[in-house]
């Protein structure tokens, strides 16, 4: 039997990208869909058309995604054969038994392709046992895994549930303030964060959470007992709880806006160590509130350790704005890619916090993104002593958009650019003083304190102006820095020995004039190619 495969669709409303800019998505030129998985694809298929950073066919991409279905189900399988009038015809099979088939959508009208993957699903749930048993959003999921398949590895689909848990990590969540520990003894408060219901409340580490509106938590995992505690911010959720001593409360708590801690905050001295563990909508404002009250302790402040290790990035505007807080004027980072919008520059706003405090800069091969963007621009702009090895080079900007379904489709659509100006992608950041070729001994110390003073610079490439650099020489200077990852203790101790010596730090901040200043006015930059 067959059965036709019509492939009308059109794109449903814009979405939101992750940089806060709103681009309205291209719209296809067939009607739109009656079928809500249709309107789906076509939404993810038209956005990828508009802001991926390369062009890329939406007919390779819908195929990448119909492929997928063989995964669920080994006896589905989609080939294309010759049609009528020069055209093809799609196939859709079972077991080997042709059960529909229709011409292919001509072009690569997204909305065209997105009612075929529609309709496809449709046909391969009527007849696959096992994908008719399948949720809606499991066999979206796989869909979506294939048509970002095909794009690069940081392109990709979350869905719904996995999605809600992204946005609550990057933007904050309803909760109360605590965070759980699961153990044999059930769900333990391991940590209760200040100024937060819980904390008013008198909840204490040690606590244990036995019960939520009534519902036992025994028996539950730690994510369905999580969600229970989050919610509507001012919604009232009631807890009960047993104390270390066996006694039990009951409390009812009226849930607040959540955002994740991402800066712990020490002193050694005069030095403030600042570690940076991703970069979210508090940030930055942690990182000021922290300088704030350091500075206005007896002594004050002598330097600043920032450390970026293992630090896997987060929000583009943190990482300029936490940049702003330590570079006075000039550019902080550039943004190029295929959509018009993608391309922007970032400059210092002039109201720095510390435009003169010395700073050491951490990073090892797992800093990435947004960490790689600090250390780039304060190591360009003479502002930090950048030590560590080199980091990871994860140099693109994602935009993250929410679908009719609740979940979220992550693009690449721009390139990193420094402000001296080569692009951050693949190539990182390589430290002014590197330390992965080093131990954590004494005389491993005094070889980081020789490069701190230009008498030993780990490649002659370093004294190059990085955007001089070819592929070749950007290979031979990152070989001579490889990353790694970890917390060495050589890294802390070079800092320290850096802040705690003016003239050291003089000299090692001069090692990154050699490679030439930033530039000044828009950030110069090969075009991305298509």
């Amino acid at each position: 039997m067959r059965i036709s495969l019509c492939p009308a669709v059109a794109l449903a409303p814009a979405g939101m990208l992750g940089l806060a800019v709103a681009l309205a998505a291209c719209a296809g030129s067939e009607p739109l869909p009656a079928d809500p998985t249709g309107r789906l694809f076509a939404r993810g298929l038209a956005e990828i058309g508009e802001l991926y950073i390369t062009p890329v066919s939406t007919r390779k991409l819908a195929f990448a995604g119909a492929a997928q279905l063989s995964m669920l189900d080994r006896n589905v399988s989609v080939s294309e054969t010759p049609g009528p009038e020069s055209g093809t015809e799609i196939v859709l099979n079972y077991a080997g038994r042709e059960i529909a088939a229709d011409a292919s959508p001509r072009g690569q009208d997204p909305n065209a392709w997105g009612e075929w993957l529609g309709r496809l699903i449709t046909e391969a749930k009527r007849t696959s046992p096992p994908l008719a048993k399948l949720p809606d959003d499991k066999i979206e999921e796989a869909v979506f895994d294939g048509i970002t398949g095909a794009l690069d590895r940081f392109s990709r689909y979350a869905p719904p549930d996995a999605a809600r848990d992204q946005r609550a990590m990057r933007d904050g969540f309803g909760g109360i303030g605590v965070t759980l520990d699961l153990g044999t003894e059930g769900f333990l408060v391991a940590q209760v964060t200040p100024g937060t219901p819980a904390d008013l409340a008198g909840i204490r580490p040690g606590d244990r959470i036995v019960a939520i509106d009534g519902k036992p938590t025994a028996g539950h995992d730690e994510d369905e007992v999580v969600h229970q505690l989050r919610g509507p911010i001012s919604s009232p959720v009631r807890v009960s709880l047993e104390r270390p001593n066996g006694s039990r409360r009951e409390l009812v708590l009226h849930r607040t806006l959540i955002v994740v801690p991402t800066v712990t905050t020490s002193r050694d001295g005069a030095i403030a160590i600042l570690r940076v563990a991703s970069f979210n909508q508090n940030t930055t404002q942690q990182i000021v509130e922290s300088l704030s009250q350091l500075r206005g302790t007896p002594g004050g402040l002598r330097g600043v350790v920032l450390d970026l290790r293992g630090d896997p990035g987060g929000l583009l505007d943190q990482a300029v704005s936490l940049a702003d807080v330590f570079i006075a004027k000039g550019p902080i980072v550039a943004t190029v890619g295929r959509h018009p919008a993608s391309r922007q520059l970032f400059e210092a706003s002039g109201d720095s916090l510390a435009p003169h405090l010395p700073i050491v800069v951490l990073i090892d091969g797992g800093s990435a993104s947004a960490a790689e963007i600090v250390a780039a621009a304060l190591q360009d702009a003479g502002r930090a002593v950048v030590v560590g090895s080199a980091s990871y080079g994860k140099g693109t900007v994602q935009t993250v958009l929410r679908l009719p379904n609740d979940g979220e489709l992550t693009l690449t659509w721009a390139q990193l650019v420094t402000p001296s100006g080569y692009l951050l992608n693949q190539h990182g950041v390589v430290p002014t003083l590197c330390t992965s070729d080093l131990g954590n001994d004494e005389s491993s110390i005094q070889i980081a304190v020789q490069r701190a003073g230009a008498t030993a610079p780990v490649s002659p490439l370093s004294y190059r102006p990085r955007k001089e650099l070819d592929e070749p020489d950007w290979s031979r200077l990152r070989r001579a820095c490889p990353g790694r990852r970890g917390d060495h203790p050589i890294d802390l101790i070079v800092a320290k020995r850096l802040l705690n010596d003016p003239i050291l730090y003089s000299a090692a901040t001069h090692i990154m004039t050699l490679a030439g200043p930033p530039a000044s006015g828009p950030v110069a930059a090969a075009p991305v190619t298509p």
